[in-house]
């Protein structure tokens, strides 16, 4: 261990899906990107082994040695039990954010990445990308039973990714897309969600099966369409999947309705972002149509959250000691 550490403040992105919501499970591509809003964790090391972790949630105080059963900070406590032998001490984790806990963005998988990577300095080990990936994929599986990984890739990475489970391939597709996302002010749970389409998909495999090959079709071609820069085949691409999202029943009636209301307003490309029954739409706009004076539309009564691909991932802000 790296005893001249003390402490460090690590950042990672929050992400949004782009392509390969549920179809990503069963051996499908996705493709998510990472954004500029970020999960900030500062990590001391303790002379005891206390341990005191503070967020927006609430915070917790508890024993390295007798860690809780707590759900609110279920992947910091995960890693911890990982950790602790390494640690050899305590430690205090203040964690803030650049956006809201109730909006989704792959807050869950850029919090387990940022304190993953602050453990791993403080014991003096290199934050490699896939190692830092494997282990967080397993943190993630053993708190919430499934996951792909693909929010943990964009937190990692950063950038537009194209990510495919079965290979491990990661694939950088670019830094800058005209999305917006739009949050229609409730989440259900993506474990909920991913059980409930489990579920139904027992009654009709074969063609559920078929479903999730039709949308990893759609995100091949999503992926030339960016690769290409040809937003009109990357939103007809959007639309088509938004389309699947549906048969697979997480698209609700408020999704709907923003899903035609965007593109009444112009936007060339409208889906759910991420698993559904909740949380965000995102829309790509024309940024030929959308300058100047013609800013992107808000819609009434949802909450517009502009979109900045960020270029960077995790990494060590600060590191005082």
């Amino acid at each position: 261990m790296n005893n001249t550490v003390k402490k460090v403040v690590v950042s990672a992105p929050g992400s949004t899906m782009l392509f390969g919501e549920h179809a990503v499970l069963y051996g499908g591509a996705a493709i998510a990107c990472a954004m500029e809003a970020r999960i900030r964790v500062e990590v001391t090391l303790r002379d005891d082994r206390e341990v005191i972790i503070r967020s927006v949630l609430g915070d917790l105080h508890a024993h390295l040695d007798r860690l809780p059963d707590d759900p609110t900070h279920r992947f910091v406590l995960e890693l911890l039990n990982r950790w602790r032998s390494r640690l050899m001490a305590g430690v205090e984790i203040t964690i803030t954010s650049d956006f809201s806990h109730k909006v989704g963005l792959g807050s869950s998988a850029a919090l387990t990445v940022a304190v993953a990577a602050a453990f791993r300095h403080l014991c003096g080990l290199p934050s490699k990308p896939r190692a830092l990936l494997d282990e967080c994929l397993v943190v993630v599986r053993n708190v919430q039973g499934s996951g792909s990984g693909t929010d943990l890739v964009a937190s990692i990475y950063g950038g537009t990714v194209l990510y495919r489970p079965d290979t491990r391939t990661i694939t950088p597709l670019g830094e800058d897309l005209p999305i917006a996302l739009y949050y229609c002010g409730y989440k259900t749970p993506t474990p909920e969600v991913v059980a409930r389409v489990r579920e139904e998909r027992m009654m009709i495999p074969a063609l559920y099966d078929h479903l999730y090959r039709v949308m990893n079709e759609c995100t091949q071609q999503a992926t030339g369409a960016v690769r290409e820069n040809n937003l009109k085949r990357l939103g007809r691409c959007m639309n088509v999947y938004h389309g699947l999202q549906d048969a697979l029943g997480v698209c609700d009636k408020t999704l709907a309705d923003m899903t035609y209301d965007l593109r009444a307003k112009g936007a060339i490309g409208v889906k759910i972002s991420g698993s559904g029954l909740g949380d965000c739409v995102v829309a790509l706009f024309d940024p030929a149509q959308f300058e100047g004076s013609n800013a992107i539309p808000e819609l009434e009564g949802f909450e517009r959250l502009p979109v900045t691909v960020s270029k960077c991932g995790v990494y060590v802000e600060s590191d005082p000691e």
